[in-house]
């Protein structure tokens, strides 16, 4: 069974180090202290919604690729729509 906080976790860490953000302005940036960045990208703790929207703007990424990996998607529609 995969454990999705590990894994988004590491790709939490791999997009702050591409970014060449320490943890704790990364931490600032979400408004959540270093220790729990810490423990999010060691998959030792689990997040809320709000914490992942928060590292996703800071990160510049979607939430999909933090979550499932998956890289960004080229969807031009609006939820109108749909």
């Amino acid at each position: 069974m995969i454990n999705i906080y590990m894994e988004a976790g590491k790709r939490i860490h791999a997009a702050r180090i591409s970014h060449g953000y320490t943890r704790k302005y990364l931490a600032e940036q979400a408004s959540i202290s270093p220790k729990f960045l810490y423990e999010i990208e060691n998959g030792k703790k689990g997040f809320s919604a709000q914490v992942l929207y928060n590292l996703c703007n800071a990160l510049e990424v979607d939430c999909d690729y933090i979550m499932m990996g998956r890289e960004r998607t080229n969807y031009t529609g609006s939820l109108e729509e749909a």
